[in-house]
């Protein structure tokens, strides 16, 4: 089902959260940076990636995401929508696979038709967006422990 914003809701499915909960990285919180265009969609990610006990911060360019990425304690992990005003989202998704240290980066978006993009492929996973976070939040977890 999807909300007035178009941003599906899914924690009535209460299982969920227990999925992801207590992903720690030596001993301290992890940090998410969500990278998309509309404040809605980014809003209602940082409201359910909190309640499954994660800190994130919101980039709504891509000239935000690499802003947050070279400061003094980079997030993370990425969950990025490549329909990104600025830079075009697979140019910065290709300058973010050239970063050192190389950034968790999952691709999180309604333009299914890049999932076969040489770029995206190399993304450590590719969501459509939908009315089912289960997926995403599934990635999270296993992309955290793959680090």
């Amino acid at each position: 089902m999807f909300d007035r914003f178009g941003v599906g809701t899914v924690f009535a499915q209460i299982g969920l959260v227990l999925i992801i909960q207590g992903d720690q990285k030596m001993g301290k919180e992890l940090t998410i940076l969500i990278a998309d265009p509309n404040p809605f969609v980014r809003s209602f990610l940082t409201r359910e990636l909190a309640a499954a006990g994660y800190q994130t911060v919101e980039a709504g360019s891509s000239k935000e995401v690499f802003d947050l990425l070279n400061a003094a304690n980079p997030p993370d992990l990425l969950v990025m929508e490549l329909d990104l005003p600025v830079s075009i989202g697979i140019n910065a998704l290709v300058r973010i696979q050239n970063l050192v240290p190389p950034v968790p980066h999952i691709i999180y978006t309604h333009l299914s038709e890049y999932e076969n993009h040489q770029a995206v492929q190399k993304a450590d996973d590719f969501i459509e967006k939908s009315e089912d976070l289960h997926d995403l939040l599934h990635s999270i977890s296993e992309v955290i422990g793959k680090y």
